[in-house]
């Protein structure tokens, strides 16, 4: 699989989870309904064995609640934590886009995106993919 395709199913996955309204596999314009996900490839580690690459991707999962940042919006987000945190442990294989999964870790509070401010929480996912390759000499 691909990266483009991991992250196709992450944003299948984020339109299940209960309060969500929108999920993007690619980063809009701008945002206009919410709660909602925009996902992002971060950095990854590749590894080669003589049979096998391995390529750790890491996927920025950006939730954004409000535009409102106040102490209401930062209460109506703590839900999230849980409930993505049990739709990504339920589909470890990301529907079957790679080995394994994991979310990492979380970091809520004030996100900034296309210039403005959200309250939102910062997810960042490790998608683990195999592939079998052979050296050529």
């Amino acid at each position: 699989m691909t990266i483009e395709n991991i992250i196709a199913q992450v944003a299948v996955i984020q339109a299940t989870i209960s309060g969500v309204v929108q999920a993007f596999d690619n980063p809009p314009s701008s945002l206009n309904a919410f709660p909602c996900f925009v996902n992002f490839m971060g950095p990854a580690e590749v590894n080669y064995t003589p049979s096998r690459r391995e390529t750790k991707h890491t996927i920025m999962m950006q939730l954004y609640l409000s535009k409102q940042v106040t102490p209401e919006a930062e209460r109506l987000l703590r839900p999230f934590v849980d409930r993505v945190l049990d739709a990504f442990g339920q589909k470890l294989q990301l529907n079957a886009t790679c080995a394994y999964s994991m979310i990492t870790g979380y970091d809520p509070g004030v996100l900034t995106y296309g210039g403005h401010q959200y309250v939102g929480i910062s997810f960042s996912l490790l998608a683990v993919e195999h592939e079998s390759i052979t050296f050529v000499a």
